[in-house]
């Protein structure tokens, strides 16, 4: 059976065809948010506030409007992210989002705080993302998942996503929201790297040193013996002491491309079993600013293609699939970074540009540019691997929604 995917234009000719005030609001309601909503329940809308010098997170005023509506509605909202990994403190991609603190501090900058969006701001993880609740699943690599345990406070869950391009993922939107970021910290990381987390407790205890420093449950302590001595019962798989060890005593392991993309998903569909299945999340995707990078990245870009507009679906797997499509409809930009790739089967200024975004490069780690247009379809392989682990259906009934003008 299909599943329905609301699609509302980014063209806005007047204030009453408002992108955010109009058609964000609206999008939820298409959804029957109306009629599950009930005085006081508290409900969450899980964003992104862009990582510190990221342009092309989604703007506040997006958000803002979607908790007026859950006020009017009579819901009580709250803005989440979660923890990213790492130590406080780091610089580059992962900086400035290691704990509430940090991210909430990038989340000012960004224009994110209670006075704009009319509700308190929390990291659904915890002021140290090491909060979680362990979700079992029958996954694809994973039977358990670290579930970002604040959504326990919560009779519902909105999830407000970025559609865009992602060089690991192949892209990023409702699944990649939950499966990245309704995790606690040390969820993300085995989404990343998988559930290897093994010490070399023969190493010297200088090599901890830093460890049992920061580790934030006193998990890591040093033996009688003069050897590392961990408390598995204490440890919150932060993950932080795998940052600062020296001599790479700590093996985290690794994924590839598709064990990690795989591994996302897993963790998607214990954020949903968590939760109580479909009858309790909206989802949203925001195609607008559709670079090649994520939000977490601190390059922006130029985005790829133009504006599409806002989708809504009570099935996250139907609406990536629907927003891919609609991006595969949409002509190139010039100016970005596509413009520059050479050998894409272009035609009638149409093509399948998420096979041809830039992506990390298995062999140096780094992102290729992609100038030669080798295709990949990690995009694809995220959706398959939703559709058969049971978090949504690939096929859809896109109904485009025209706004009603009001009458001079």
């Amino acid at each position: 059976m299909k599943s329905d995917v609301y699609f509302f234009t980014a063209r806005t000719n007047t204030y009453d065809e408002s992108l955010s005030k109009i058609k964000g609001p609206l999008a939820l309601e298409k959804l029957g948010i109306k009629q599950k909503i009930n005085n006081k329940d508290k409900i969450v809308v899980k964003t992104h506030f862009g990582a510190e010098e990221n342009v092309r997170y989604l703007r506040p005023s997006y958000i803002r409007f979607l908790c007026d509506y859950v006020k009017e509605l009579g819901g009580v909202p709250s803005v989440a992210e979660s923890c990213g990994w790492g130590v406080p403190g780091a610089k580059g991609e992962y900086g400035g989002r290691a704990n509430e603190e940090e991210y909430l501090a990038v989340a000012l900058k960004h224009g994110f705080t209670e006075e704009t969006m009319g509700a308190p701001l929390m990291m659904l993880d915890g002021p140290d993302g090491i909060d979680y609740e362990i979700q079992k699943i029958n996954g694809k690599r994973f039977k358990e998942v670290l579930v970002a345990g604040r959504l326990r406070e919560f009779n519902y869950l909105i999830l407000a996503s970025h559609f865009k391009g992602h060089p690991g993922a192949g892209y990023g939107g409702a699944i990649k929201n939950l499966g990245i970021g309704c995790v606690s910290k040390g969820g993300k990381i085995q989404a990343h790297n998988g559930k290897k987390f093994k010490f070399d407790f023969n190493a010297p205890i200088s090599d901890y040193e830093d460890c049992i420093k920061i580790c934030p449950t006193k998990a890591l302590t040093e033996g009688k013996n003069g050897k590392l001595n961990r408390d598995e019962n204490k440890c919150r798989f932060c993950y932080m002491c795998k940052s600062v060890c020296k001599n790479d005593v700590i093996d985290i392991g690794a994924s590839t491309q598709e064990e990690f993309i795989i591994q996302m998903v897993d963790n998607a569909k214990g954020v949903v079993d968590y939760f109580g299945g479909k009858e309790k999340i909206f989802y949203i995707n925001y195609a607008i600013d559709i670079t090649y990078q994520c939000d977490c990245s601190g390059g922006s870009d130029v985005p790829f293609i133009p504006d599409i507009g806002i989708l809504s679906s009570s099935d996250p797997v139907a609406l990536d699939q629907a927003c891919i499509d609609l991006a595969h409809l949409s002509s190139i930009s010039p100016h970005s970074i596509l413009g520059e790739i050479k050998n894409l089967p272009i035609k009638d200024g149409k093509c399948e540009w998420f096979s041809y975004i830039p992506r990390f490069n298995p062999e140096t780690k780094k992102v290729d540019l992609n100038p030669d247009g080798k295709i990949s379809k990690l995009w694809e392989i995220q959706l398959k691997a939703a559709e058969e682990v049971g978090l949504g259906n690939r096929n859809y009934n896109l109904i485009e929604v025209e706004i009603e003008k009001k009458k001079e």
